[in-house]
């Protein structure tokens, strides 16, 4: 009786061990908002700035970028602060940088990524959302709605 409540104790000890010393830190990276744990958010914020966030690996919130990409275990980026509903001409240029984004993400980060869609109170946004939704699904994105 004394060796089964021995290796009870034993197992239980080696649970809580485990769970304190693997238990993965969690953390919310947000991109366009001040939501999360970890932002990145300035005024007039553009595609191509966070782009070039993440290759010169600036400071965002005391890590950098290219850390915080690896580390987050969630990615949500607002579609509403960095596209511009301009024209078609300039959709499909934010299109393509879209697609470099979301490339140089997929390179840090294996983790879940979800984009916020464009409200859709015009013609231009639904076609954008259109796009973005294909490229969500080329590149393992969540469309958040």
């Amino acid at each position: 009786m004394k060796k089964i409540l021995f290796l009870i104790l034993l197992v239980v000890l080696f649970f809580f061990i485990y769970k304190a010393t693997f238990q993965k830190e969690t953390l919310f990276l947000t991109i366009g908002s001040k939501e999360g744990d970890i932002y990145y958010d300035k005024e007039d914020l553009r595609i191509t700035e966070i782009s070039m966030a993440i290759a010169q690996n600036e400071m965002v919130s005391d890590r950098t970028f290219q850390n915080a990409l690896v580390k987050a275990s969630t990615i949500q980026i607002d579609a509403n602060r960095i596209i511009r509903l301009t024209t078609y001409r300039a959709l499909l240029t934010q299109l393509d940088d879209l697609e470099e984004l979301f490339i140089l993400m997929r390179k840090y980060c294996k983790e879940k990524i979800s984009i916020l869609p464009l409200k859709e109170n015009s013609e231009m946004a639904s076609y954008m959302n259109q796009k973005i939704s294909i490229l969500g699904k080329k590149y393992d994105i969540i469309i958040s709605r």
